[in-house]
């Protein structure tokens, strides 16, 4: 429910607005007045982080959100609520009476007149209900995901306001990606969509004519009749927006992957890679990277290196391989993030195994399954007649299941980390 330091008496259904005083916890969601949208606390299970979100109300699995209020600072705590703060009269996170995160950005000082409603176009508004101006707005502050009636672009007026997307760093982190999604007019008569990846122009929609994209609607075709496409160019703002018809939960999401898909998971535009331009000179536009299960054969490798800084993504993994000439193939963290690559000569066509006989293409990159590999493999070469503690004990050494290490670090959680040397990280028993 939604509780607060007065008296408030809110009815038995869904509410969709907190008043100064009144606080949403972690078993409380406010609900736009058609239904439309529902904000609240969700945890994403592989990290067991929790975030504060808005999505449609008909998504059960609550797997697509149209924005996070706080994309890089997840929370830990169930004790955390969304309040505004009475002193200053801002939208805030607030744990055991600190502020984790300030949601809004508004400079109205100390005030009881003030409301905070989720729309049902899902926009989530501040107003003073003194003036009914509005303070603050998602809208204003998109994530990875573009809704009706959202702009893109910029608000020349102000000089401060530019929208865009920006990806999420996986698809199980929200943090801020590698990629964004801006609208770039180059003058009057060339309107156009960006995407870059980290600053640096990845791909373009070209010009828009006629309320479409040359590069639009190729892998999904049928979507072209789903939108009504619009801009915007004069000498106050500068944007694009789109309204939704025919679907029933219209929203473009950019990918960690740089990919921009609908409500359907139909991809309206996938870029491939950079432009030829950016190719080293050791690649060439005929090179790419296939997913394949299986391995490299470890006298076949020159080595490997490890990094598992946690603000490096998948594509961010792919760019190091790709610039290096002598990195054969790649896997990123369960969660997406981190980088493994292997290096070796540049003919790699005989540098990958595969357990089930597979043939694997030139440039490789390994899948999940290939701890599951390398566990079945280890376990083979032991004597399989003594168990211990979840592990096979043979003549010289025991080794564990995956599941068993993963258990009993915690998922190797830097709680559990006693240090590091040559060989990786050491972690102590959870």
């Amino acid at each position: 429910m939604i509780s607060g330091s007065r008296d408030s008496c809110f009815p038995a259904s869904a509410v969709s607005t907190i008043k100064v005083g009144d606080r949403l916890n972690s078993t409380s969601q406010l609900v736009s007045p058609g239904g439309n949208f529902t904000l609240g606390f969700f945890t994403i299970p592989e990290t067991k982080y929790t975030y504060l979100g808005i999505w449609y109300t008909v998504d059960d699995s609550l797997s697509r959100k149209v924005w996070v209020a706080n994309p890089s600072t997840p929370i830990i705590s169930n004790s955390s609520v969304l309040m505004i703060n009475p002193d200053t009269g801002k939208l805030i996170i607030d744990t055991g009476g600190i502020t984790l995160v300030n949601i809004s950005d508004n400079q109205s000082g100390p005030t009881s007149n003030l409301t905070a409603t989720l729309q049902d176009i899902g926009d989530f508004q501040l107003k003073n209900e003194v003036d009914n101006q509005i303070l603050w707005k998602s809208f204003d502050y998109p994530t990875n995901v573009l809704l009706p009636g959202m702009k893109l672009g910029s608000d020349l007026r102000t000089g401060t306001r530019n929208w865009k997307l920006t990806s999420w760093l996986s698809d199980k982190v929200p943090d801020y990606g590698a990629f964004t999604m801006s609208w770039e007019p180059n003058g009057e008569n060339s309107q156009r969509l960006l995407i870059r990846q980290r600053g640096q122009p990845y791909w373009t929609s070209g010009d828009m004519n006629d309320q479409t994209f040359k590069f639009m609607f190729v892998n999904a075709p049928w979507s072209e009749y789903w939108y009504n496409l619009s801009y915007v160019y004069n000498n106050e703002e500068r944007y694009f927006s789109y309204h939704g018809f025919n679907g029933n939960t219209p929203m473009w999401i950019l990918t960690s992957n740089g990919q921009v898909l609908d409500d359907e998971s139909s991809a309206l535009w996938s870029p491939e890679c950079v432009a030829g331009s950016n190719l080293p000179q050791c690649r060439s536009e005929d090179d790419q990277f296939f997913q394949r299960n299986g391995d490299f054969a470890p006298d076949m490798t020159e080595g490997s290196s490890y990094d598992d800084n946690s603000s490096v993504s998948f594509s961010d993994c792919m760019v190091r391989c790709w610039n290096d000439c002598s990195c054969l193939g790649f896997i990123t963290n369960s969660n997406g993030t981190g980088c493994l690559r292997w290096t070796g000569a540049k003919s790699v066509n005989n540098f990958l195994v595969n357990p089930q006989g597979i043939s694997v293409a030139k440039h490789g990159l390994i899948a999940e399954e290939r701890q599951k590999d390398d566990e079945k493999h280890l376990l083979e070469l032991m004597d399989s007649s003594n168990t211990e503690k979840g592990g096979r004990k043979g003549s010289h050494m025991m080794v564990f299941s995956f599941s068993a290490i993963v258990t009993a670090t915690n998922d190797f959680s830097d709680e559990n980390k006693l240090g590091q040397g040559g060989f990786g990280p050491v972690y102590k028993k959870y």
